[in-house]
């Protein structure tokens, strides 16, 4: 049987995309590692396409901006592991403890991957893509302990910059200082006492067995 065009073409066309995202994910991997080292006003689109041993022209053929690129970096390194998280907690009856256990693993990620833990720490909490990630899930979980009764919150947006602002602050502990194995522990239970917890209650949930992430 003769082999039609469409069918000709599929095996280039698939060498083709994985050429492409091979491309793309040295340049994230770059812009992601360079972004952790200096902070993000310290790069610029040269120095991404000099890590990743590309041109100029090849960059744009998928970014149009360095911004554009943190963007991507942050969305990928971010949002996947918020998604996660989702899917972990949706089902927990206690929603202490769905918004604890998200906490814990954020920990718990930058303990076992530092330099995503310099990523978000570099990225900082003034990044509107950091906050457009992580903010609307903090401030949904905090919602979810009110109205169960478990938290007690005056003012949802305010408690929500505060544990974001928290959570970058014990990163940048996590990665740059010899922090105790239990730190997302420690960690949890002080978020939980700021939001209304009694402290023993606070410890019973924030050292509860931590879910694996799927």
């Amino acid at each position: 049987m003769p082999t039609t065009p469409n069918e000709a073409a599929t095996p280039a066309t698939s060498r083709h995309q994985r050429r492409r995202e091979k491309t793309r994910a040295r340049l994230i991997e770059a812009a992601r590692t360079l972004v952790a080292e200096r902070g993000v006003d310290a790069v610029g689109l040269s120095d991404i396409t000099e890590a990743a041993d590309l041109g100029v022209g090849t960059f744009y053929n998928y970014f149009a901006s360095r911004d554009e690129i943190v963007e991507a970096v942050a969305e990928e390194s971010i949002e996947s592991l918020g998604a996660r998280m989702d899917s972990m907690t949706e089902d927990m009856p206690d929603t202490a403890e769905r918004f604890a256990s998200s906490l814990r693993h954020l920990v718990r990620h930058a303990m076992s991957d530092p330099l995503w833990g310099w990523f978000v720490v570099r990225l900082g909490i003034a990044h509107p893509k950091l906050i457009g990630i992580l903010g609307p899930r903090a401030a949904r979980d905090l919602r979810y302990g009110v109205d169960a009764g478990r938290f007690t919150i005056t003012d949802i947006d305010i408690a929500t910059a505060c544990v974001f602002g928290s959570l970058l602050s014990t990163l940048h502990h996590v990665v740059s200082a010899e922090a105790p194995e239990n730190i997302d522990e420690i960690y949890a239970r002080a978020m939980l006492c700021m939001v209304g917890m009694d402290p023993a209650e606070a410890e019973e949930v924030a050292t509860r067995p931590l879910p694996e992430l799927p």
